[in-house]
């Protein structure tokens, strides 16, 4: 939208008693004689951008200045960059960010031209107020905004209202879980772990608690690294030992964890050089073993030596057989499966045993090895000054895990910073700077090298504040621009002149339907897990049979609660046993006992639907749940999620339980429209609820015509969901 020439009147007239001070400024006179002291930022389009004295930036048309002024400004070069500062407020920084985003937006104007695409003239016009609610609520709460969340922003004169509402969104409950949800699908995070029968209980809940604290990402990342024990060992501050969780996620499977670990954390896909040279990198299959090495003397299960030289185990099971035996009414045969789990699920362990132990493969074709050689740590390069800087010099430990998680993390690796950078800039504007993410091997190949390069010192100046970078991200004058709505054809760059437009992941779209049934969905959360990792440790060197059982009916007794407090059937309850602790005799758990609810939060239900945010349901949910149609990964691969639309999506709109919920009549959206006598504002409400916006004067006239049948309003409500701009961000 254009800036009237009025407004640059009240402008000029505002800023008349600014001090020329400054080389950069000069004197711009408009057509109407009106004259102000400022300097040439950049052209965007037709508007001229200048800055006043007082660091405030103003847009408006070009036209409407004198003929010498603006042939002053078309000659003009764009301001480069302003010097950053330590303590750069995030507006500033913003600004900085914003300058690098639109050198980049001209200087790919020469590859839009050959291509035959049109070239950009800047930034997007800024977003109106309704868009820009609705999009900052669900990239950073991801959720839409309720009817007061909506109407009070909208209805806002503050000037500073945007930036606020960043400030505010940030520090919600609502930012925490959104940025959960997106690191447990980076990272594959499960309730239920393939190896070793391991609940992810302790480690999704060290993670909630590490965002929660906005723990910096550096220390998190060290903490899952260099990790030991179990995940449910207590440190010495009385916290869970969960971060150990991130290596037993891929327990026994060590190649496959550190090609996840680079990939994840230092955006290298060397998944190939576990087999041979990579074909399409510098990677080769000897740098691999030579970085697996660095994890070469660590183990993920407890066995052997570690379990009383092996025999413990048998004769444990042999004691515990006779104590069952003894009892005619329980299934030995079932419960014997379920003790043998329950004490393997003990072994899964991070412990290091020294040095590294590994080898070539047996099959090695290369003339750097020889086959079963062993192989000893050393870190990979980009460039040949790499081995210069502290992040190699710095990783003196002798442990060679931790001299490898202070090589990753430091702020001077040349990856780790600009990774976890570039991910944070995809989540908020739909693509990264450089793509993929996974795969940054060579900055140069960015759509804006200098972009990318920025925002990892920034990561870096703010010391992997996570919140405090994405609070700079959101007042970029790009993220305020509208979205861009054009096909961007593959392989083709995009220079950030807005946010893309985007479909809601799986999750946001589950936690703006839990907004419009709940109204303050952070307000439901499942109980706590403490009980899992009471319940589930044992000393495998010491434990005696007697134990084993109190301790494993106390285990099932919580799982069992937990299955029907999160929508599983009481009969899981079934053939559940406790040990009694003065006479060892097994007695019968009630189901009653399994059915009341625990814990702090509040659980409600519809038709066996937990109506409960994402983060707080199973990860990931089962098959046929709302956000499995939807596309919610399965925590197998990195990323794995999918915004692809289906038939099962369709008919989960239509007809599904969750879009019954919402016009139902207990449905907030209801409630609040019913506040609200006169007919025309009933249908404002309506669509402020759903799409953050009010009607056009024909959606209302139709609106008004519909909510005069029967179920008129349920009508009005499933007709406005089914639409394509409630799934998409725009």
């Amino acid at each position: 939208m254009k800036t009237k020439p009025t407004l640059l009147a009240g402008i000029l007239a505002a800023s008349m008693c600014l001090s020329a001070s400054g080389a950069d400024l000069r004197i711009w006179t408009n057509s109407q004689g009106r004259q102000v002291n400022a300097s040439f930022v950049r052209i965007e389009g037709e508007n001229v951008v200048l800055r006043t004295a007082d660091a405030t930036e103003h847009r408006f048309p070009l036209a409407v200045l004198t003929a010498e002024d603006q042939a002053f400004a078309k000659a003009a070069k764009a301001e480069a960059a302003p010097a950053v500062s330590a303590n750069m407020p995030a507006a500033e920084a913003a600004k900085v960010v914003d300058t690098l985003v639109y050198n980049g937006i001209m200087s790919g104007n020469e590859d839009r031209v050959k291509s035959n695409r049109a070239p950009l003239k800047g930034f997007n016009p800024v977003s109106t107020d309704d868009h820009f609610v609705r999009r900052v609520y669900l990239d950073i709460a991801g959720r839409i905004p309720n009817f007061e969340e909506a109407s009070t922003f909208i209805k806002s004169s503050d000037r500073n209202k945007r930036s606020k509402l960043v400030d505010m969104l940030l520090e919600t409950d609502g930012a925490k879980t959104h940025l959960y949800n997106y690191f447990a699908e980076m990272l594959r995070v499960k309730d239920d772990f393939e190896q070793d029968n391991v609940r992810g209980t302790p480690y999704i809940g060290w993670l909630k608690e590490q965002i929660a604290k906005n723990r910096p990402w550096n220390e998190m990342v060290y903490d899952m690294i260099t990790a030991t024990g179990k995940m449910w060992d207590k440190k010495p501050d009385g916290t869970y030992n969960g971060a150990a969780g991130y290596l037993l996620r891929d327990s026994g499977m060590p190649l496959d964890n550190l090609a996840n670990t680079l990939t994840v954390f230092i955006g290298t896909d060397v998944a190939c050089a576990q087999c041979h040279d990579h074909p399409f990198a510098d990677w080769t299959q000897r740098q691999f073993y030579e970085m697996a090495a660095f994890f070469g003397g660590t183990t993920t299960r407890l066995g052997g030596r570690d379990f009383a030289n092996g025999d413990r185990g048998k004769v444990l099971m042999e004691e515990i057989e006779k104590m069952v035996a003894a009892n005619p009414e329980l299934d030995i045969r079932r419960l014997r499966n379920g003790i043998q789990n329950y004490i393997g699920a003990n072994r899964a362990a991070v412990k290091d045993r020294g040095a590294s132990t590994l080898k070539l493969p047996h099959d090695y074709k290369y003339k750097d090895g020889a086959p079963n050689e062993m192989v000893s740590p050393k870190f990979v390069t980009w460039s040949p000054t790499d081995t210069e800087t502290p992040a190699y010099k710095g990783a003196t430990d002798e442990n060679i895990r931790t001299k490898f998680a202070q090589w990753m993390t430091h702020p001077e690796n040349p990856r780790f910073a600009m990774t976890i950078a570039n991910r944070l800039w995809k989540r908020a504007f739909g693509a990264g700077v450089n793509e993929p993410v996974t795969n940054i091997d060579d900055p140069s190949n960015s759509t804006n090298p200098e972009l990318l390069k920025h925002l990892a010192s920034e990561m870096v100046r703010v010391k992997f504040n996570l919140k405090e970078f994405m609070r700079i991200v959101y007042n970029t004058r790009a993220y305020n621009a509208e979205v861009t709505s054009e096909n961007i054809p593959m392989g083709d760059k995009y220079y950030f002149q807005g946010p893309m437009l985007r479909r809601m992941s799986a999750e946001q779209a589950w936690d703006s339907y839990m907004t419009m049934v709940l109204d303050k969905p952070d307000t439901y959360k499942a109980p706590l897990q403490d009980l899992y990792a009471k319940s589930i440790d044992l000393n495998l060197d010491t434990v005696d049979a007697k134990t084993v059982l109190i301790k494993y009916d106390a285990f099932r007794k919580m799982a069992a609660k937990e299955r029907a407090l999160m929508g599983g059937s009481l009969d899981d309850v079934d053939d559940m046993m406790m040990m009694d602790k003065k006479t060892t005799r097994p007695t019968t758990t009630k189901k009653e006992d399994v059915a009341a609810t625990d814990g702090p939060g509040k659980i409600i239900s519809y038709e066996g639907l937990r109506l409960m945010r994402a983060a707080e349901l199973p990860q990931p949910a089962p098959g046929g749940h709302f956000l499995t149609d939807f596309g919610q990964s399965p925590r197998n691969l990195i990323d794995g999620s999918t915004k692809i639309g289906n038939v099962p999506q369709v008919l989960m709109m239509m007809n599904g339980k969750a879009q019954k919920m919402l016009t139902s009549d207990e449905s907030p959206i209801l409630r609040t429209i019913e506040k609200v006598r006169d007919p025309s504002e009933k249908v404002d409400a309506m669509f402020l609820s759903i799409l953050s916006r009010k009607p056009s004067v024909n959606e209302k006239d139709t609106a008004k015509r519909v909510l005069g049948q029967g179920e008129g309003y349920a009508n009005m409500i499933w007709a406005l969901i089914n639409t394509r701009e409630f799934m998409f961000i725009q």
